[in-house]
């Protein structure tokens, strides 16, 4: 049979990269990721060449040495493969400060509604006569 591949993250190929014929997909993509020196936890997909009724398949890298894979689900733009949106990444050192300045606003928060709670609560143990 007749295969083509191509990769889907983290680096997206617009084209099929990869041409070539195989026993099985499975020796293809294993093919694929070997010749072309695929890093491990890069997804790519394989699809058969054989028109309409073509079966497609999506794998990752699992090991390079030597080369092992496992099955993936194919990648929604915007999102993870198991449909939850990525976490946040701090990218550029503006997020970081800002994200810092907010933690410090907070604790400031906290301490300042503590810090009042137990003057207000003095003072009225004080204006009731409970102290001595």
């Amino acid at each position: 049979m007749n295969y083509a591949g191509r990769r889907t993250w983290p680096d997206k190929s617009k084209s099929w990269e990869y041409l070539g014929a195989a026993e099985s997909i499975e020796d293809f993509a294993l093919r694929f990721a070997t010749d072309c020196s695929l890093d491990a936890n890069t997804e790519f997909v394989v699809i058969e060449k054989a028109g309409a009724e073509s079966d497609i398949q999506f794998f990752k890298v699992s090991r390079v040495a030597p080369y092992a894979l496992m099955p993936a689900e194919p990648r929604v733009e915007g999102t993870q493969s198991a449909g939850q949106a990525p976490p946040p990444q701090l990218t550029s050192s503006h997020d970081i400060r800002k994200t810092l300045l907010a933690n410090a606003r907070f604790y400031l928060k906290v301490c300042f509604t503590a810090v009042a709670f137990f003057v207000s609560a003095a003072w009225l143990m004080h204006i009731f006569g409970l102290t001595k």
